[in-house]
């Protein structure tokens, strides 16, 4: 093994193990996509969508919904990775522009009094349109998970970027260690087969990675 796939392998194998070490099953995944139309229909301004290519803006965003999440539904644990959506390439085949951003987020889970004795916050989001396009109070879910995930995604969707149509967002439960294993090497694709530095896939600034984590790491390579 060449040393750089050596450094590569050692940080994805230090990452999967402070994520996996920290909280109960089960996790969270959930793909966040930033949408060029807002709620209604209407084509955002180009001031808006230029800066879904700038990480900085990315990350105010993922700070928002981490912000949001934690109040609402009382989650303690938050790992965002970005990824950049296919890039255009000019004809010689080099790339003219990278892609836009979309987020992987891997959160510990929702405790179950978060959502039966909902505080103010998790109130206001029964009243929020779930997945059939009706207020989750009025959808008649019987199943607790499934009310988990209907709150979790009205919660990220408040944020201006996450556009409340069908394909913003798709969350999922991840229920023992191999499948959260095989989750956090796809959020961190773009650092194994890609070629980018770890430091723009992973957003340390609103992860649950520590500082000493992130110089530890940079050390490596």
């Amino acid at each position: 093994m060449s040393k750089i796939n050596q450094d590569t392998q050692i940080i994805k194998d230090t990452i999967v193990k402070r994520i996996t070490n920290k909280a109960q099953y089960p996790y969270i995944f959930t793909t966040l996509q930033f949408g060029f139309y807002d709620n209604y229909g209407y084509l955002l301004p180009p001031t808006t969508i230029r800066r879904y290519w700038d990480k900085t803006e990315v990350e105010k965003t993922n700070r928002l919904v981490k912000n949001m999440l934690k109040e609402a539904l009382g989650i303690d644990y938050f790992y965002f990775f970005m990824e950049r959506h296919t890039p255009t390439y000019d004809k010689y085949g080099d790339v003219e522009r990278e892609g836009r951003y979309h987020i992987h987020l891997i959160t510990s889970g929702i405790n179950e009094a978060a959502v039966t004795t909902p505080n103010r916050r998790c109130k206001r989001l029964y009243y929020e349109n779930g997945s059939i396009g009706v207020p989750i109070k009025h959808m008649g879910l019987q199943d607790i998970d499934d009310i988990k995930i209907e709150l979790f995604n009205a919660c990220c969707k408040k944020a201006n970027w996450i556009n409340r149509y069908k394909y913003s967002i798709h969350t999922e439960f991840i229920d023992d260690a191999c499948d959260l294993r095989r989750c956090i090497k796809y959020c961190l694709k773009e650092y194994s087969n890609g070629g980018k530095d770890f430091m723009d896939v992973v957003d340390f600034n609103n992860s649950n990675l520590s500082y000493t984590l992130e110089k530890e790491l940079q050390t490596i390579v």
